[in-house]
């Protein structure tokens, strides 16, 4: 863990390095990359990338770019397969959490699929509650308030 580097994205062209990145499932394709860039310039939107050298570990991002008021929304989080269990995501996570802390904002939501238990796992880490969100009935919506 002591060599795996986590970085701010500061430049959207950044963005550019997930694509084709998979991780349960996922593959960081076109429309992906393409709605990562547009959230991230959002007021307060928070990027962060996880490098062992060059090599890809993982990736969270977090911005104000959710219907409700003041709450920021975590767009996504991807950790490699191979550096999984290792605690970055819950690293990447509390990083994000903290960001929208000291943004003041009223809490965080996330949301994720039925079956992507490592993403259920963490949010209960956090103790995220499960919210009945009459938007999106695909997965499971995560919410967080301070």
């Amino acid at each position: 863990m002591d060599e795996i580097k986590i970085t701010e994205m500061k430049n959207e062209k950044e963005i550019d390095f997930l694509r084709n990145k998979k991780s349960f499932n996922y593959t960081y394709d076109k429309a992906t990359i393409d709605s990562l860039k547009k959230h991230f310039q959002l007021k307060d939107s928070l990027y962060l990338i996880a490098k062992k050298g060059a090599e890809f570990v993982a990736f969270c991002s977090i911005d104000r770019g959710w219907w409700e008021d003041n709450f920021f929304f975590i767009r996504e989080i991807l950790v490699d397969p191979y550096f999984q269990k290792l605690g970055i995501g819950k690293k990447l996570m509390g990083r994000c959490i903290e960001h929208a802390k000291n943004k003041k904002a009223t809490g965080v939501v996330t949301e994720t699929a039925f079956k992507n238990s490592p993403m259920r796992n963490l949010c209960e880490n956090f103790d995220f509650k499960e919210w009945e969100n009459p938007q999106w009935k695909e997965g499971v919506t995560y919410k967080l308030l301070f």
